[in-house]
């Protein structure tokens, strides 16, 4: 039997996959991605994603594409109760700091689409449809997998690493030692999705009915989709909401008839609050619904996926070209799965006030939400941990760096479209490499760090036009001079003493040096 050889095998070949495919491509890395379905699946699952996910796939796809296949909330997220009342308004309109509009709506089986030829168009990004594994043997040096494909015929494929990114019933999850955290959390949700054959208009665009007598949901598909979500009460079953009658009868208040509407999709999903406790074990690694499972309350779920496959990306990255030893892979079970533990609690924390069936507990709630007693909403997570410089009082390690317009050598456009995408070391009004020394610039170069000169002065060859001003207030308002941003756009350190930088380039060797090993590729 013949072997198809590579530095990493992906299985599972949704977003998630795509993006870490390509993320790997883009580096050069042979990847062999193997999806045990032999085409891709066209109906409506996701329809929300942040600015942070955008960017992220922006590392891959062309922008014109992206935002073909989304558009921008232009309103509030209003949540009303039973009768009416407005008891929340969520602005959803404002941009986010990562250069895209903070929340985006969005077809995934079209954003699908755009994803799967940024990640072939590298040639060294292998795609198998049609190919269900089987069989893993993990050795001390590489792993196999078996597949079967839909002919009945058996493949096998080597690599260094494989990542599962297969779902909620995760084949590769299967093979891994592994345990489950579950936090009990359990709503089943009919969810429709209909195109409409004339143009509806929805005010406001996206509605969270917090009724009672059933909570309900009705937001944007994405462009020209609409989204219905309807709990199911205690004691109905979801062989009885399984029915396009019954879809129908539930569209009804809202005018949504088989004449002005195509129902395109129905279906009645359990939401689950579950992650798996261990991410990575050896060579085996897991990412988006395989690791973790969020109800939808805080539009994470797909997101969650996609910030697992940045992170993933350029840590492998750095072990195979070995940089780094394996070891660096243990940092990102340590980074990612706290925060997306947060994630899935805000998400219970909002689901139990939307999903409350009971009128008085309902009635408490709105009373509490219309006199301005309610307490607040969760933050919203940031890295805590793993390699970011926690020396002194670094107050923007873990956060989300900014994405605006620059200017350099005649191209005018958004920052990562223009200098790129890997680790950043970026100075307002000044020269980060001045404040270095050859050793420390030499290992920056290793790890693929580019030296940003950013200025609000017109006409340098050498600096990096901040268009906007939007650099200029944001290294003023944090009080730093300088900038060190991950490949993941999450922030390793914020520098507002020019002398600290070469301490923090210290440490970020140290940290990955410290990690230093052998690995051959494929």
């Amino acid at each position: 039997m013949k072997t198809l050889e590579y530095d990493v095998l992906i299985i599972g070949y949704g977003p998630v996959g795509k993006l870490v495919s390509g993320l790997l491509g883009k580096k050069g890395w042979n990847v062999g991605v193997f999806e045990k379905f032999d085409k891709p699946y066209g109906l409506p699952r996701a329809i929300k994603y942040d600015h942070e996910i955008t960017r992220n796939i922006q590392a891959i796809a062309p922008v014109e594409e992206i935002q073909k296949v989304s558009v921008k909330v232009p309103d509030q997220y209003v949540w009303c109760n039973g009768e009416g009342k407005t008891l929340l308004e969520i602005d959803w309109s404002q941009d986010g700091i990562s250069g895209w509009p903070a929340d985006m709506l969005f077809n995934q089986a079209e954003l699908e689409n755009v994803m799967d030829e940024a990640s072939k168009s590298y040639p060294t990004v292998d795609v198998h449809l049609g190919y269900q594994g089987i069989y893993i043997n993990e050795k001390e040096d590489d792993v196999s997998v078996l597949f079967k494909t839909k002919d009945g015929e058996v493949v096998s494929a080597k690599a260094k690493y494989v990542i599962g990114c297969d779902g909620a019933n995760s084949f590769v999850r299967e093979n891994m030692e592994h345990s489950i955290t579950d936090l009990g959390f359990y709503n089943d949700f009919l969810v429709v999705d209909i195109i409409p054959k004339e143009e509806m208009n929805f005010e406001p665009m996206n509605l969270q009915i917090c009724d009672p007598k059933r909570p309900t949901t009705r937001v944007s598909g994405g462009p020209g989709r609409r989204r219905w979500e309807f709990m199911l009460l205690p004691g109905e079953t979801k062989e009885e909401f399984q029915k396009e009658e019954v879809c129908w009868e539930l569209l009804k208040p809202w005018n949504i008839t088989p004449e002005n509407a195509i129902l395109e999709r129905y279906t009645v999903y359990t939401f689950k609050a579950k992650w798996v406790n261990e991410w990575r074990k050896n060579r085996l690694m897991l990412a988006g619904d395989a690791a973790h499972l969020t109800p939808p309350f805080m539009g994470q779920g797909l997101s969650s996926g996609i910030r697992d496959a940045s992170n993933i990306a350029w840590k492998l990255d750095l072990v195979l070209q070995g940089i780094s030893d394996d070891t660096l892979l243990d940092t990102y079970t340590e980074e990612r799965k706290p925060h997306m533990i947060k994630l899935i609690e805000a998400a219970i924390y909002l689901g139990k006030m939307i999903c409350t069936t009971d009128e008085e507990e309902a009635k408490r709630r709105d009373e509490a939400f219309l006199s301005g007693n309610f307490p607040p909403f969760p933050e919203f997570p940031i890295l805590t941990d793993g390699i970011l410089y926690q020396a002194g009082e670094n107050h923007l390690a873990g956060q989300l760096s900014l994405q605006s317009v620059v200017s350099y050598q005649g191209q005018t456009d958004l920052y990562d479209n223009v200098i790129g995408h890997g680790w950043m070391v970026m100075g307002w009004n000044k020269d980060p490499k001045q404040y270095l020394s050859e050793e420390q610039i030499q290992f920056m170069d290793k790890i693929g760090g580019k030296f940003v000169h950013l200025t609000d002065v017109q006409g340098s060859s050498k600096k990096v036009v901040d268009v906007e001003g939007k650099y200029e207030k944001y290294f003023k308002d944090n009080q730093v001079d300088i900038l060190v941003v991950r490949p993941d756009f999450n922030i390793f350190a914020g520098v507002s003493q020019e002398e600290e930088l070469a301490k923090v380039i210290d440490c970020l060797e140290a940290t990955i040096n410290s990690r230093v090993g052998t690995v051959e590729t494929a």
